[in-house]
């Protein structure tokens, strides 16, 4: 197959990207989720009209040329504290004790702060004037009742958990997490807990890949590492075709004698979409399906599958999902140091990158090359070098994308 744009990469994942199914949750689980229906809500908003301030609720026109000098003295009919109905209506001459949250009294249609206020037995001198209506938050001001207070494809946030519950939406109608299946390939790889002997190292992919899985908002399942064998590569992608939506395979996809995924793929029943992109690093990513099911064979170097991962799964799971922003942020920036490359493809360079005067300003932490996972750690965003680029200067501008929720 041909190396193909990353444009055109990603337009292939999308367009055989399905949506997932729609399921309902206790309200705590749907944190994180996308809401599959609209959520109307069943009450207006304040339900009532109520106190915005511990205070005293009177009829506004008798407060209006109350001073220090002549206050408006009021007699004190009832106390409103917060959950209490009012008993007595509030008419001229009147005035009710009323705490932050309760009822607004019948006849009232202000609510004078208490430190505007003295009292006096059952009476309450108002030393300030309060406009006419202020203090009060009026019955539906917020919302009405019928009204649609959260949208299908909305992202659940702690804001959206609590108007759900405002709601009385103890069960929330959301997007199942998609399942991804995480497989680390080469017989040089051990588990975190071994020591790794001559030859062989830890393995990083899984784990790190695991991590942008979830929060992403999906369902990460080790599937565990496969060794450099068709039998065994076989068997690991036929098990996540069967059991995930999406599967992801780290390892084994460029031109080497023992690289087996695409082969083992297509005895699996894939499709084969493409193999090469022209980005760095990254080339060697392979992307296939089977029926509704995803499976990529992303590069074993860390550097190069966190980024693949990135551009290419990640759009792929917000849309499984109707999220909105499928990819991350893109900023224009400028560089603070001098950047070098090789022609010939487009460049995603791991990179700190902060906003400083309005101008957001980026550089390369320096890397070791697409194996060095250490790099990583010191990057908040990649900055991105075009193909036919040899030379950028401090100062030029370049495309910044984003990694951190800003």
């Amino acid at each position: 197959m041909d190396m193909i744009p990353m444009e055109e990469a990603i337009r292939i994942v999308l367009a055989h990207t399905p949506s997932i199914d729609l399921v309902s949750v206790d309200l705590m689980d749907a944190l994180g989720r996308t809401l599959a229906e609209d959520i109307q809500s069943d009450l207006n908003m304040p339900p009532f009209h109520k106190a915005a301030m511990d205070g005293y609720a009177v009829v506004g026109a008798d407060i209006q040329t109350a001073s220090r000098e002549h206050p408006a003295v009021l007699d004190v009919v009832e106390e409103i504290p917060a959950g209490k109905v009012p008993t007595v209506p509030v008419s001229s001459g009147k005035a009710a004790r009323i705490m932050t949250g309760a009822p607004v009294p019948e006849g009232a249609d202000t609510v004078v702060m208490v430190e505007e206020t003295v009292t006096e037995g059952d009476r309450v001198k108002v030393l300030e004037v309060t406009e006419v209506g202020r203090h009060i938050a009026w019955l539906g001001e917020d919302v009405q009742e019928g009204d649609v207070v959260l949208k299908a494809g909305t992202l659940v946030r702690p804001p959206e958990i609590g108007i759900l519950a405002a709601m009385g939406t103890v069960r929330g109608p959301v997007y199942r997490q998609p399942v991804v299946g995480v497989v680390s390939t080469g017989s040089e790889i051990v588990e975190p807990g071994q020591v790794p002997r001559a030859g062989q190292i830890r393995n990083s992919n899984a784990y790190s890949m695991m991590a942008q899985v979830q929060e992403i908002g999906a369902r990460a399942c080790y599937m565990g590492i496969a060794d450099d064998n068709e039998a065994e590569l076989n068997r690991v992608i036929s098990q996540g075709l069967d059991t995930c939506d999406i599967v992801l395979l780290s390892g084994g996809v460029s031109a080497g004698v023992y690289d087996l995924v695409q082969v083992a793929m297509r005895e699996c029943g894939v499709e084969v979409l493409f193999d090469r992109i022209q980005m760095k690093p990254g080339k060697p990513l392979t992307f296939g399906v089977r029926g509704t099911k995803l499976i990529f064979g992303l590069p074993g170097n860390p550097v190069s599958t966190v980024v693949g991962l990135e551009l290419m799964v990640r759009p792929a799971l917000r849309k499984m999902q109707q999220m909105e922003n499928l990819h991350r942020p893109v900023v224009k920036g400028v560089l603070d140091e001098p950047f070098r490359q090789t022609p010939g493809r487009r460049q995603y360079v791991p990179a700190w990158s902060e906003e400083r005067a309005g101008v957001w300003h980026s550089r390369w932490v320096g890397h070791h090359g697409s194996a060095d996972l250490f790099s990583l750690s010191r990057a908040n965003s990649l900055f991105v070098v075009e193909a036919d680029e040899e030379f950028l200067d401090a100062g030029a501008g370049v495309n910044v994308v984003l990694l951190t929720e800003w």
